[in-house]
């Protein structure tokens, strides 16, 4: 008897959810709790070390990622590290 372990598989643990409605969409982004106070204190300065993972979600809980075209009509980007950063200096985010 074999135990199967998913190695595709990210868990997302101390979330803080930031999101963001544009053009009809609402996106969101992981971000560890505890940074993200830091963050909007002053204390941390790297946005990478906010970020749990540089990817933008439709819903972070269910893990379903945008799709490249809603990025592309919301943002003008697909550059999904850019639009983290635009995410996070755009709204307020849900502790």
């Amino acid at each position: 008897m074999s135990i199967f372990t998913p190695t595709n598989q990210i868990r997302l643990t101390n979330v803080a959810v930031v999101r963001m409605k544009r053009a009809g969409k609402r996106f969101e982004i992981a971000c560890y709790k505890n940074k993200v106070v830091g963050w909007r204190s002053g204390v941390e300065k790297d946005l990478d070390e906010v970020l749990q993972t540089h990817s933008v979600f439709v819903n972070v809980s269910k893990g379903q990622v945008a799709k490249k075209e809603d990025l592309i009509s919301a943002f003008g980007t697909d550059d999904q590290t850019e639009i983290c950063s635009c995410l996070y200096f755009e709204t307020l985010s849900e502790v």
